[in-house]
């Protein structure tokens, strides 16, 4: 990133303090053609250095470099943080193929940095044919012959692919030979550019030769720029300043090129070719007098299409190696497909170059595994930037169900079984937690599912997962509300003596969930099948307090007699879930319940007085015990006030530890101790 700080402060300032010294055609050739420099570090001695290729984001190159025995061998540098190209790399893969007399050269590396491409005869006598080799982590695959489509028993060379890899251009002998008859008169090999492009099923398609005016005489070196627009190559064609000089010509909307016109910024008497620019498009590398690489920096009104870069690596989410993919790229207003690439399986290495002015659709998916979709919006977009978007698939969508009660919403255990939807056989069975409700299940990506919950005393539901289509998201949630099953329970109120019955009101409070019940005495009610139950009973008929514990079962009635005895003095009545905050006085919330209770029984019966009795456990010392249940007796009190119950009609008093229901030898008799009481006075 340093080279680029660099290159674009010099441009900045060219452009602010050195405006007025560009103010013709040949001032700005002059300026531009000084700012050409010979890239140093790529080679020892007097070795040539060749065709360099440069990837999109301008940080790798790789070129050819002679060797002793006059033939050449690819290598690969990359860029450091310094801005100054590494040591190379020889890429013994490929330039250990063949043998002694192998030639290899014209490297072209594609704009995600995957994929290159070159020419070569790997033995003495063959024709130069067009190879491709992919890359394998930091190295590269054995070469790979691109086929009889393309390649013929002649001369193929000088590969170049396009950004969107569904355009190879390259050179074939020009076998009718220039136009212009003193280079006829030469006799030197000559060369026109010609294209193939990928069908709809990724093959390549017979190379068709470029019209007048790319091919006009003898032209070589192509090079597509990373826009898909802008075509730089050399030609001896008559006008130029000697040798091969570099041209370049740009598609227009109808797909027409355009006149191509000279870079007399870069070109000389000697000869200059193989140019190669990066996505940003502000710095050429190209090949001067066949001899060693050069840069320079390209003038304004001559840089590409302004490109942008969205790279990254596409990986398992849960191994983090890197994975094959397929990358679509359509327009985000016509669905039309612009590109359709393949990423780097070794690491799953990839790269887009995107034109900006558009906006875009991007789709990356592979089978079995999650897509992935993001929109990029270009169209305000002026200058280049880049990206990083790495991008983690995964092979299984982790289903997460939230089993609950359907009518009191409480988080219940369940069996959750999964097949494939059609199939017999379960491939997935787990438990939901009981205490959240909730079960979680990873299923692979590509079928559609159906799950069956289900649970003891519930009703079974039943629901289908598609995960064979487009896959984006891992988690998905389900809340299943599963019905209970219910019998039918008689609950008969009497008189305890003369077993007449008693007009009550029955409050039925499930122990094994959250669930309240209120009835009248003498009635059906519905209750769970396999659920407990505490029944109270009150009636404002002078009677107290009465409960029980139902088990209900899978009888289709069943019946409970509840037996109630008269008010009468010195009788007490044990309060239930009467708690306190720990070492404290403050009645929590849920004793607000059961002193509801004792309002309703004071307000039906307004002659009745009674004593509030607080007592403790023997945990601590007898006087603190004292005072603290003395204290509790007082907030039950003060409660019963605030609700208008008369203050006259209660007492108060704390006991400590010196009424035990039981012994004081377990913590489960200790909490039966813990308790409060209402002491009948008067009637």
């Amino acid at each position: 990133m340093l080279r680029y700080l660099i290159i674009s402060i010099s441009i900045s300032y060219v452009f602010s303090a050195n405006a007025q010294q560009l103010n013709t055609r040949e001032d700005s050739i002059n300026y531009y053609n000084s700012t050409k420099r010979l890239v140093t570090g790529l080679s020892e001695g007097e070795n040539i250095t060749y065709s360099p290729t440069i990837s999109a984001d301008g940080r790798t190159m790789i070129f050819q470099s002679s060797v002793p025995g006059g033939t050449y061998k690819l290598y690969e540098s990359r860029l450091n943080n310094n801005g100054e190209w590494g040591k190379p790399i020889p890429l013994d893969n490929i330039n250990n193929y063949g043998d002694s007399t192998s030639f290899i050269a014209g490297p072209n590396l594609s704009f995600d940095g995957n994929t290159l491409y070159f020419f070569a005869a790997f033995k003495l006598g063959e024709a130069e044919d067009i190879y491709y080799s992919v890359r394998q982590n930091n190295s590269w695959s054995e070469p790979i012959n691109i086929g009889s489509v393309i390649n013929t028993t002649g001369y193929e060379g000088f590969p170049s692919i396009s950004a969107d890899g569904k355009t190879l251009y390259f050179v074939r002998a020009n076998a009718q030979g220039p136009q212009d008859r003193d280079l006829r008169r030469q006799a030197a090999f000559c060369t026109s550019i010609f294209i193939s492009e990928k069908d709809s099923q990724g093959n390549w398609t017979s190379a068709k030769r470029l019209p007048f005016p790319i091919n006009q005489d003898c032209e070589k070196a192509p090079r597509i720029m990373a826009d898909g627009r802008t075509l730089i190559f050399s030609s001896n064609r008559p006008g130029g300043m000697g040798d091969y000089d570099m041209y370049q010509s740009t598609k227009n909307v109808l797909g027409e090129w355009t006149f191509p016109r000279p870079l007399d910024y870069v070109n000389t008497p000697l000869s200059d070719q193989l140019p190669s620019i990066d996505a940003r498009g502000e710095l050429m590398y190209y090949t001067f007098n066949n001899q060693s690489i050069y840069s320079i920096v390209i003038p304004p009104h001559l840089r590409q299409f302004v490109n942008n870069i969205i790279q990254g690596f596409i990986t398992d989410q849960d191994t983090n190696k890197g994975i094959a993919a397929e990358i679509l790229v359509t327009d985000a207003f016509t669905s039309e497909l612009v590109m359709k690439i393949d990423n780097n399986p070794s690491d799953g290495r990839y790269t887009i170059v995107l034109p900006a002015g558009r906006r875009f659709n991007i789709e990356i998916k592979k089978a079995g595994y999650s897509s992935y979709s993001e929109a990029f919006d270009l169209r305000s977009v002026k200058q280049y930037q880049e990206t990083r978007r790495d991008v983690k698939l995964f092979k299984s969508i982790d289903l997460t169900v939230g089993v609950s009660d359907k009518e009191i919403f409480e988080a219940i255990p369940a069996d959750v079984k999964v097949k494939v939807f059609g199939q017999n056989q379960f491939i997935r069975e787990t438990k939901s937690d009981a205490r959240t409700g909730l079960a979680r299940l990873a299923l692979p990506i590509g079928e559609k599912y159906e799950v069956i919950v289900s649970a003891a005393n519930f009703k079974s539901e039943i629901f289908t997962l598609d995960a064979s289509g487009l896959v984006l998201y891992r988690n998905f949630d389900k809340e299943v509300e599963l019905q209970p099953e219910k019998t039918g329970v008689m609950i008969n109120v009497a008189d305890l003596v003369n077993d007449s019955k008693v007009k009550s009101k029955i409050v039925l409070r499930n122990k094994d969930r959250d669930e309240i019940i209120e009835v009248n005495g003498n009635e059906m009610v519905q209750l769970r099948v396999g659920d407990r139950y505490e029944l109270e009973a009150t009636s404002d008929q002078g009677y107290a307090f009465s409960s029980t514990l139902i088990n209900v079962d899978g009888a289709a009635t069943a019946e409970v007699e509840i037996k109630l005895q008269k008010l009468e003095r010195d009788s007490k009545l044990a309060l239930r879930d009467i708690t306190f905050e720990s070492n404290s006085a403050q009645l929590s919330e849920v004793s607000f319940t059961e002193l509801q209770r004792v309002v309703k029984l004071m307000l039906e019966n307004p002659s009745l007085k009674v004593e509030i009795s607080a007592h403790t456990d023997d945990v601590g010392a007898d006087a603190y015990n004292l005072v603290l249940s003395n204290k509790r007796a007082q907030s039950v009190l003060n409660y019963l006030v605030d609700q208008n119950v008369p203050k006259e009609r209660f007492t108060f008093r704390g006991y400590g530890k010196a009424q035990p229901k039981v012994p004081n030898n377990s913590e489960e008799n200790r909490a039966i101790n813990r308790r409060v009481e209402l002491k009948i006075l008067t009637i």
